[in-house]
């Protein structure tokens, strides 16, 4: 991954993904209108969702704690 003085952080305003042909893309758009597509294989974005899920669960398990 680049330095983090190359990475620009935007707020995702929405997004959506498509299957297409032997890839899948996901489109995005951020709070100060900046759109851009990410386009990745299966395998790469089951990776990226199983990170996500990790977060996600740890994010429940906090709140429930927290109860």
């Amino acid at each position: 991954m680049a330095d983090k003085a190359d990475v620009t952080t935007y707020t995702v305003k929405q997004a959506m993904a498509a299957r297409i042909d032997d890839h899948i893309e996901i489109a995005v758009e951020a709070e100060d209108g900046t759109k851009l597509k990410l386009k990745g294989t299966p395998d790469q974005l089951d990776a990226l969702v199983g990170d996500l899920e990790l977060i996600l669960d740890g994010d429940d398990a906090a709140a429930d704690a927290a109860e």
